[in-house]
């Protein structure tokens, strides 16, 4: 990767934030913790300096001699002149010195090492008072403190130079490591656009957040391949069963037309094409219908629904109809099961099962309508002592337009169970067809929200 193209990368400009700003927080603390130990310093030399004059106010007062050798011992114990003494009489006449003959005023202050003629770079801390008709000025080097305001801004210099060269190091390394990462999600994503769907983005096993993001499109696209199937399945289907349909219809058509010409009774044709196009129009209304559930755009009217309560009245719609074909419905239903849902697709799905049975079993079969609550879960199932269906063949009816062979000759679209499959999917249950022995179950199990009456 270039120098250049750093900048752009978001992992790099992180880095390099975070560093300026841990940078930004030490600086001030460094300065802040300075200034502390700075003013202790001082502090504690101008204590020194109090000290030192106090020892000489502390002295006898009549012997002048004894104060000039005391101070006189001072100075040749400091030859390097790190502290500096000026006696001065009455008169103005300097009785011990190791500094020029400079007027410094009573009181505390700063002067430069040049003005009292010592041979150094560092300020001098002054005290200077009257003592015992005398006056005396004394004083101590800042070389320590300058010494330390020196260290310390040297070692925090280093120290930036160094946390920022490794800040833009990290810095590049991250970028460089993120972009091969980001560059495979990209690759992946082109393949996408030009129509691999089976591509999928590597994940490691860091768990880190890209791993996480990598796991949500490897998902995404397994759903949208599966949906891209899907569609191309039900293209497929819609050709192909609409295909027969769609000639019978032409054919009824072209019958009425020759009929006509030759004077001939129409209406016979003209019924027959009126059914069929009504059949295909129910094919095109119930995918049309399906298509809707899947979208989700039902999801905003639900409320709760008693399962039970719903069932038991469907199963009360139909059991003139099951005997009419010959069939027995019963109802095995106890307390309310109240679920999340839409009332109206509910009953749209209980009631394509319910059809399913009677349309596609043979007289005398025992249809049982049945629900069960648990903790957590409702269960509501359709169970009939018919023919069942192959359990190689039990997913393929939740596709859209598939037919059982025996099936073929009866009325129907193949959407039934793919209605019932989109209603349980909106609704997060999950439909399971079950071997009744003899005979077919489907079972739709919901999630149970409990406190509702």
């Amino acid at each position: 990767m270039r120098p250049a193209d750093l900048w752009r990368h978001s992992s790099f400009r992180l880095a390099l934030g975070v560093t300026l700003a841990v940078l930004g927080a030490l600086i001030l603390a460094g300065a802040v913790g300075y200034t502390v130990l700075h003013r202790q310093l001082a502090d504690r030399q101008d204590a020194r300096l109090r000290e030192i004059f106090t020892t000489f106010q502390q002295s006898d007062a009549a012997d002048q001699q004894d104060l000039i050798e005391a101070i006189a011992a001072r100075i040749k114990a400091s030859p390097n002149q790190s502290s500096v003494y000026l006696l001065r009489d009455a008169a103005g006449k300097v009785l011990v010195a190791n500094i020029n003959d400079v007027s410094v005023p009573a009181g505390w202050s700063t002067v430069e090492a040049a003005t009292l003629g010592v041979p150094t770079d560092y300020p001098y801390r002054i005290f200077a008072g009257e003592l015992h008709g005398d006056y005396l000025v004394i004083g101590l080097s800042n070389a320590d403190l300058d010494d330390l305001a020196e260290i310390i801004l040297t070692g925090f210099g280093w120290a930036a130079v160094a946390v920022l060269v490794a800040a833009i190091a990290a810095g590049g390394w991250i970028a460089s490591r993120l972009q091969r990462r980001l560059n495979a999600v990209t690759e992946t994503l082109a393949r996408v656009a030009s129509g691999d769907l089976s591509t999928r983005l590597a994940v490691s096993k860091r768990g880190d957040d890209l791993d996480v993001i990598s796991g949500e499109i490897n998902q995404t696209l397994s759903r949208l391949g599966a949906l891209v199937e899907a569609m191309r399945q039900v293209s497929a289907d819609i050709a192909h069963e609409l295909r027969t349909p769609l000639n019978r219809l032409r054919i009824h058509i072209e019958g009425a037309a020759l009929n006509a010409a030759s004077g001939a009774s129409v209406d016979d044709d003209l019924a027959a094409a009126i059914q069929q196009s009504e059949a295909i129009d129910q094919t095109f209304s119930a995918l049309l219908r399906i298509a809707q559930i899947e979208a989700g755009a039902r999801r905003e009217k639900f409320a709760p629904v008693d399962v039970a309560a719903l069932m038991a009245s469907v199963g009360e719609v139909y059991a003139d109809v099951a005997e009419d074909a010959g069939h027995t419905l019963r109802a095995d239903i106890t307390d309310a099961a109240w679920v999340m849902g839409d009332r109206e697709l509910l009953t749209q799905a209980v009631a394509n099962l319910i059809e399913n049975a009677i349309r596609h079993c043979p007289p005398g079969t025992q249809i049982t309508c049945a629900v069960r609550a648990s903790r957590t879960e409702v269960t509501a199932s359709v169970t009939d002592t018919g023919p069942g269906i192959p359990e190689a063949e039990r997913d393929l009816v939740l596709r859209r337009l598939y037919r059982l062979e025996k099936s073929r000759t009866t009325m129907g679209t193949g959407l039934g169970l793919s209605l019932v499959k989109a209603v349980a999917d909106l609704h997060g249950a999950e439909i399971c067809l079950v071997d009744a022995a003899p005979g077919l179950r489907v079972e739709l199990k919901f999630p149970r929200i409990i406190g509702v009456s």
